[in-house]
């Protein structure tokens, strides 16, 4: 019954069909954009996990083979000194290799935050899509 009291006629039995569809259609696009950007920060996961696992090991690579070049020169270098200077010469060399060693420490840390945010694609797109739903232009 309506407001007035008459009886209310039912609704054309195919009316709502076409809303229906429209809304199972938007949900399906909802789910597929989900999908889709979810996809995309598992590839930019994977992709992170990768450049780490290369950055760590050519890191330990690289220190193993300075460490032995290291020890072998600073050797080479005490030997070839008087036997009078050799405790100095070998005092010397620690210092040097120490400060380099801080120096090559502070470059790795700022080479190391110098990257990206993590899953910043994902979330661009995500900021994207956001726009687009709600009729902003970019």
């Amino acid at each position: 019954m309506d407001d007035a009291g008459r009886p209310r006629e039912a609704a054309a039995p195919g009316l709502f069909d076409g809303l229906r569809e429209a809304a199972q259609l938007v949900v399906a696009d909802v789910i597929d954009i989900g999908r889709t950007r979810l996809e995309l920060a598992t590839l930019e996961l994977e992709q992170e996990r990768l450049r780490l696992a290369r950055l760590w090991m050519g890191a330990a690579v690289t220190l193993f083979l300075l460490f032995v070049g290291v020890v072998l020169a600073a050797a080479w270098i005490v030997l070839l000194c008087p036997p009078a200077w050799q405790a100095t010469a070998l005092g010397g060399l620690t210092a040097v290799f120490l400060g380099a060693a801080a120096l090559a420490a502070w470059r790795w840390k700022a080479d190391a935050e110098r990257r990206p945010p993590l899953l910043h694609g994902t979330l661009a797109e995500l900021r994207e899509d956001e726009k687009a739903l709600r009729g902003e232009t970019a």
